[in-house]
């Protein structure tokens, strides 16, 4: 098994510019509501990636978010085990989204 990346929120959003990432947001959905939400994410909640990995593109980078980060290394490492290789997270979740003033829903 490989190992994933550790992004920035600025890293993320510029593969998210660039288009050589897409980001996935593995909040649960009571989660999801409750706190920011980017209109650029691809929405998987962490429950559900098992079953949804077909949805997740094998010619980007994967980079999930959560809202502070756990979910989301977990979901790298779910990844990694299924085959995938260019996977990231970001550090710091949404919650540092937030605060590095980044794009927001609202």
């Amino acid at each position: 098994m490989g190992t994933f990346k550790h992004l920035s929120p600025r890293e993320a959003w510029a593969a998210y510019i660039k288009g050589a990432g897409i980001l996935v947001d593995v909040r649960e959905r009571d989660e999801a509501n409750t706190s920011v939400d980017v209109k650029q994410l691809y929405k998987v909640p962490f429950s559900e990636l098992e079953q949804r990995l077909s949805e997740l593109p094998t010619n980007r980078t994967v980079v999930f978010l959560s809202r502070v980060g756990n979910k989301s290394t977990d979901a790298a490492r779910l990844l990694l085990k299924k085959g995938y290789s260019d996977v990231a997270v970001m550090e710091g979740g949404l919650t540092a989204w937030e605060s590095e003033g980044l794009p927001v829903k609202g």
